[in-house]
C-alpha cells in the first residue's frame, strides 16, 4: 500500500471515530412513532457511508465509470475512491470492467429498492401533517390513493394514536360505495370517471346497487361535494365507529383521499365539528397549500433526494 492510500484508509478511519466518540457512550435511534422528517437525525452522518453512497450514485448513473470520472463528479480522493469500489466490489454491487476499462454497477443494485413500495409524492408531502392531526385529535388518520374500483390506504398513523381500534388498515381497499375514502373520491373526481366507476358497481353489485340505492348515493355524493366530506356508510362495520373521508386536490384534480375514524360514543355529537372536523379540513387545506408551494418549487419535494452537508 503507498503513502497516499495508507493516508486515505486513515481519513476514513478518523471520519468513522469521529462520528462515534461525538455522541458520548448512550446510542439509540430515532423513534418510529411519527418521525418522518428525513431533517431530524440523531446524530451527524458517517462521512465514509455518505462517500461510499456518493460512489455507488455515480457509478449507477454511467455505464462505464473510471476513477478520474467519479473524482471529477464527487470530489472524493482518488485512493478513498478505489478503496470504495473495492468495497462496492466486495459486496457485489460493482464490478472492474477490464475491456472497458473501468466499473460498472451489477444487477445487485436493483435489490436496493426492493423495500420501497413507489409511495406516491402527495402522499410523502401530507405524511407529516397527518402525523400532526393525530397529534392533535388523537385519532388515526389514513391516507389513500384510487386503485382501480378501490381506494388503496398508503399510510396510516395509527401507530402514534393512544386511540387506535385495530392493528393496521395498511394496504386495505375500501371501496367506492360505501367507505368514506371511496365516497369522497368519487365526490370530487372528474364527470367521467365518475360514471364510468357507477356503471362498473352497476354490473358488479347487481341488486345491491339497483335504481334507488344509486339514487341515494348521487345524493351521497352531492352532499360531500356541498360540505367537503364523505360519511362512511354507518352500516357497515365496524358499527362503532364513524369515519370521515376528505379530498386532496392538486390543481383541481384529486390526488389522494385523507379519513379519520373514530369511536362513534366517545365523541359527542356537539363536539364532533369542533373536535374532529375542523382539524381534519384545516389540515386537508395545509396539505393541498403545501402541494401548490412545492410544486412551483420542485427541489423542495420530499420525495426527491437531498443533498447533506457531508464533509467529504
Amino acid at each position: 500500500m503507498d503513502v497516499i492510500a495508507a493516508y486515505a484508509e486513515i481519513d476514513e478511519l478518523a471520519d468513522v471515530i469521529s462520528d462515534v466518540s461525538s455522541t458520548g457512550a448512550h446510542c439509540r435511534t430515532n423513534s418510529r412513532r411519527g418521525h418522518t422528517n428525513p431533517l431530524d437525525r440523531s446524530y451527524p452522518p458517517v462521512n465514509a457511508v455518505c462517500r461510499a453512497l456518493h460512489v455507488l450514485k455515480v457509478v449507477n448513473s454511467k455505464s462505464i465509470a473510471t476513477v478520474n470520472s467519479i473524482h471529477s463528479e464527487t470530489g472524493i480522493p482518488r485512493p478513498t475512491i478505489v478503496r470504495l469500489l473495492e468495497t462496492l466490489m466486495h459486496e457485489g454491487y460493482v464490478v472492474r470492467d477490464n475491456m472497458c476499462g473501468g466499473y460498472r454497477v451489477t444487477q445487485n443494485v436493483a435489490d436496493l429498492s426492493a423495500g420501497y413500495s413507489g409511495i406516491s409524492r402527495v402522499i410523502e408531502i401530507a405524511r407529516p401533517l397527518s402525523i400532526g392531526l393525530t397529534r392533535q385529535i388523537k385519532w388515526p388518520i389514513g391516507l389513500g390513493m384510487i386503485d382501480g374500483d378501490a381506494i388503496e390506504i398508503l399510510y396510516w398513523t395509527g401507530t402514534i394514536s393512544p386511540v387506535v381500534h385495530t392493528n393496521t388498515v395498511l394496504g386495505m381497499r375500501p371501496d367506492l360505495f360505501k367507505s368514506a375514502m371511496g365516497r369522497a373520491y368519487m365526490a370530487f373526481c372528474g364527470d367521467d370517471e365518475r360514471e364510468s366507476q357507477i356503471e362498473l358497481m352497476r354490473s358488479r353489485l347487481g341488486s345491491i346497487f339497483g335504481v334507488t340505492e344509486e339514487a341515494v348515493f348521487r345524493k351521497h355524493l352531492e352532499r360531500a361535494r356541498a360540505f367537503g366530506y364523505a360519511v362512511r356508510d354507518p352500516r357497515t362495520e365496524p358499527a362503532r365507529m364513524t369515519t370521515f373521508g376528505v379530498p386532496i386536490l392538486e390543481d383541481g384534480r384529486i390526488a389522494a383521499v385523507m379519513s379519520v375514524s373514530f369511536f362513534t360514543a366517545s365523541v359527542p355529537k356537539r363536539d364532533v365539528k369542533r373536535s374532529i372536523l375542523d382539524p381534519l379540513m384545516e389540515a386537508r387545506l395545509n396539505i393541498e397549500h403545501a402541494l401548490a408551494f412545492i410544486s412551483r418549487r420542485p427541489h423542495l419535494d420530499p420525495s426527491t433526494r437531498r443533498d447533506y452537508a457531508v464533509n467529504l
